[in-house]
Order: structure tokens, then C-alpha cells, then sequence
């Protein structure tokens, strides 16, 4: 039985998504720069979710396509939604899974996906499959978590209980929260070539990264609760607690590291 992806689908989900975006954007989008991505490139986004970076990256291509692709229908929906909103014409979004992509093989010069492995239990699969629909030459870009590097200061035991929680719901699950560190060798497992590497940690804008956590744990609540990790009190006292830790000006926190994985297709 293949993962589910445990951090909803409501809107919710899509509101931490809009905050994880924030975080990450920036180191995102130097990422694609220091990749090549330009005007004429022809772009995949796999598990796209609310197709944020995939808009981002129809607004860098000009006249070429980006297409983004994610299982669930109502991030499909939502992501057209927000395209129409940025008026993005050439940024399209299908219903599809990581395994086999509704796309055709190829075709496309860049591939990418952030914070999508780290939820499959399959990701090597997920990641030939990525493969495939890059031409020869092309790029196939990856950026994925590992929760082994966040910090507090003062420490924070409500951090490292969510994250205790966090990991153990996505191990169950079938997922892989450290899969950041392996995504080097997976690239090269796949047959990449030139696998190039590095972790990034944005600690601005503030308040999203501190903010980022208590709205993870929500979206996790009920997948905690049906594992039998904790109660719907002991989920919404640490919710609290979070929040309480990302509303205090004195308290240092790190975002998630996340380790941006580039490559080609040989």
C-alpha cells in the first residue's frame, strides 16, 4: 500500500501551503535561476499542490508551457484558480500521481518537486518516473526536507515534541522525514548525472517560518490521533503551545532545512 498524503487537502492545507511558499520562495526561485531556468524552457511541476512554484516558473518562460501535476483534485482546482487569479496563461495543472505522470517522456527541459518524496514511500520509483519526461540534457531539480536540523533558542520543548510527532506520523505513513539527506544518492540511484547539492535554511520572512509549525501540527492532527500518537486535546495544547512559541519576539527558530538537489539527464 502506497503513502497518503497526510497533511490535508482542505483549505487549510492550502493556507499552510501559501505560508510554506512564503518560507521558501525566495531559495526556491535562486535555485531555478542558478539552474538556468529562462524564456523557451518547456517545465514540469510534480506534486505541484496549489501550483504556487509552478506560476512562478510560467512567469520566468515566457511563452513556453509549465504544467503542474498532483493527485489531489482539489489542489488541482485550487491551483487553477490561483493561476487565473495571477493571470498566468501558460501554466497549466492535471490530476495525476508521481508514479506515472499524465505527461509525455521527454519532453520537458526542466523537472522539479519540492517536499513531495518525503511523503512516498515509492521515491525512487517517483523519481525515475521524474526522469522519464526529461529530454536528454534536461534538468530535473528536487527539493526536499530534513527535519534533523531545526533549532530553537531558548530551547523549545514544544518545537521538539511537534517535530517527535511529526516524524513519527510520516514514518507510519510510509514516508521518510530525513529524506533530504539521501536525495544525492537517490538523484544518482535514478541514473542523473552531475548531481549537484546544497541545504538552505531561510530564517526571513520571520514570522512565516515561526508560524509554519503550529499550522503543520494542525494539519497533521488528524492523522496523529488515527495512529494513536496523541489525543485531539494533547494535538490542540501543543498547537497552542506553538503558536505561543511563534508569537514570542525572543525566541530564535529555524525553519525546516531543506536540501535542493540538481541534475541532468544524461
Amino acid at each position: 500500500m502506497r503513502a497518503q498524503y497526510i497533511l490535508g487537502t482542505d483549505t487549510a492545507a492550502a493556507q499552510r501551503l501559501r505560508v510554506l511558499d512564503e518560507v521558501y520562495h525566495q531559495t526556491t526561485m535562486a535555485l531555478l535561476e542558478r539552474v538556468g531556468l529562462c524564456k523557451g524552457w518547456r517545465c514540469a511541476d510534480i506534486g505541484c499542490g496549489t501550483g504556487r512554484v509552478t506560476v512562478a516558473m510560467a512567469g520566468q518562460v515566457g511563452a513556453a508551457s509549465v504544467v503542474g501535476v498532483d493527485e489531489a483534485e482539489a489542489f488541482v482546482d485550487m491551483a487553477r484558480q490561483f493561476a487565473a487569479e495571477r493571470k498566468s496563461v501558460n501554466a497549466g495543472f492535471v490530476f495525476g500521481n508521481a508514479y506515472a505522470p499524465p505527461l509525455p517522456s521527454a519532453q520537458f527541459d526542466l523537472v522539479y518537486a519540492r517536499c513531495l518524496l518525503s511523503h512516498l514511500n515509492e521515491p525512487l520509483q517517483a523519481l525515475r518516473a521524474m526522469t522519464a519526461l526529461a529530454r536528454p540534457g534536461g534538468s530535473v531539480v528536487i527539493e526536499d526536507i530534513d527535519c534533523g536540523g531545526v533549532f530553537a533558542h531558548p530551547e523549545a520543548p514544544a518545537l521538539m515534541q511537534h517535530l517527535d510527532l511529526y516524524q513519527r506520523a510520516m514514518r507510519l505513513n510510509g514516508g521518510d522525514p530525513l529524506i533530504g539527506r539521501k536525495l544525492p544518492r537517490l538523484c544518482r540511484k535514478a541514473g542523473l548525472a552531475g548531481v549537484q547539492f546544497q541545504v538552505v535554511s531561510p530564517s526571513e520572512p520571520r514570522e512565516p517560518v515561526k508560524h509554519l509549525y503550529p499550522l503543520t501540527l494542525a494539519c497533521l492532527k488528524p492523522a496523529i490521533i488515527e495512529a494513536g500518537l496523541a489525543t485531539a486535546s494533547e494535538v490542540d495544547a501543543l498547537v497552542a503551545k506553538l503558536n505561543a512559541m511563534a508569537d514570542d519576539p525572543t525566541v530564535t527558530i529555524s525553519s525546516c532545512p531543506m536540501v535542493q538537489v540538481w541534475a541532468r539527464k544524461s
